[in-house]
């Protein structure tokens, strides 16, 4: 499989990223948006990464709207009780799963 081309120039930093990155991004994403465009994004703000990299460090750690760590209790019981009475048809948990989600943001904005 290997890297996406944009990631084999030798000027891309690849590996983890340091808090200084983290906050560069989030910083500027916060004040300005993507504007849609993630490969222009990481020469904008000096950063050594693919735009790749950048939009996926956003959206899978860095998004104020993802939740950190375990699951809750009652969504833990959510999901055990769906096990219970779906079984291992994961395609049908979306159904159910998805007024959790509704429900978890509307407690958020709250």
């Amino acid at each position: 499989m290997g890297r996406a081309p944009c990631c084999d120039k030798a000027n891309v930093k690849k590996g983890p990223w340091s808090p200084e990155e983290d906050a560069k991004l989030k910083s500027y994403i916060d004040h300005n948006g993507t504007g849609g465009n993630w490969i222009a994004l990481p020469q904008k703000i000096g950063l050594k990464r693919c735009g790749k990299s950048c939009r996926l460090r956003w959206l899978n750690y860095l998004r104020p709207n993802i939740k950190h760590g375990g699951f809750s209790e009652e969504e833990d019981n959510l999901i055990c009780s769906l096990y219970i009475s779906i079984g291992s048809r994961y395609s049908l948990y979306i159904c159910n799963l998805i007024s959790l989600v509704v429900s978890f943001i509307a407690r958020s904005s709250n």
